[in-house]
């Protein structure tokens, strides 16, 4: 990312060349994560109104329907909701609307919003903070927000290890959060954590880089990241080599947290 490029900006610019990609992607049309945080939006019932933030190709956002009269997907690139509503309309869902916006800048009512669910995107957002603030303002007393999002270790070195390949690999990507730092942001934004399970996003380098569009010339210097990593980055990741391949794995934080 250049200097001269706001973070929002670069984000629409590089999910906007790649939308098509993720909407492809079977790490983001379901897994682990995206079962938990079903079971946990299944707690309630059928809410009036679910807001799905940085919704990419809409995955949440349909996972949601059967639980809400009305989901509205927001996302920042206008290529991703494109390819939501292409697929909403093939699954037949009538319940589902797109909306353009920012996480930190969300355009609804304070006190209005049943559920918030944000997957797979909270490391993206430039300001995590401000986006947190943001979805305890919409929520009804009592609403929940239900979030997924790959967390680095709480050691230094495998926190290291993975927030350097990923903002290699990514440059929109801000920095996957420890546990603990998750739950000290949550307190902060007056949300009280109810329930938490860990699941796991599943990878496979080849296929992971392709889908950033990661310039030739630091493939190589990545590649050469996970063939030599050390035992503990390769226990941490699960990272095995599988032909000119490698599958590895990142830790995902399921939470559910109350208004």
């Amino acid at each position: 990312m250049t200097q001269n490029i706001p973070p929002g900006r670069a984000a629409q610019e590089q999910f906007g060349r790649q939308a098509h990609l993720y909407a492809q992607s079977t790490a983001h049309s379901g897994g682990e994560g995206l079962d938990a945080l079903t079971q946990h939006l299944a707690l309630g019932g059928v809410y009036d109104l679910v807001v799905d933030v940085g919704t990419g190709a809409g995955f949440t956002a349909f996972a949601a329907a059967p639980y809400a009269r009305s989901v509205l997907a927001t996302d920042i690139t206008p290529q991703m909701l494109i390819q939501a509503r292409k697929l909403a309309a093939g699954r037949g869902l009538d319940n589902v609307g797109l909306i353009a916006a920012e996480a930190e800048s969300l355009p609804f009512p304070g006190n209005l919003v049943d559920v918030v669910t944000c997957r797979q995107a909270a490391h993206h957002f430039h300001d995590l903070p401000k986006a947190l603030a943001e979805v305890h303002r919409v929520l009804k007393p009592g609403g929940a927000y239900l979030f997924t999002d790959p967390v680095a270790p709480e050691s230094d070195d495998g926190d290291r290890w993975m927030n350097d390949v990923e903002v290699r690999r990514d440059p929109t990507h801000i920095r996957d959060l420890r546990v603990s730092e998750w739950h000290i942001l949550l307190a902060r934004a007056g949300l009280t954590v109810t329930h938490t399970s860990m699941a796991r996003v599943h990878l496979e380098f080849n296929d992971w880089i392709k889908r950033a569009d990661t310039p030739l010339q630091l493939i190589e210097p990545l590649r050469q990241e996970f063939l030599n990593a050390r035992p503990s980055i390769v226990k941490a990741f699960r990272i095995r080599r599988e032909g000119d391949d490698f599958s590895f794995s990142w830790s995902v934080l399921v939470a559910r947290a109350i208004k």
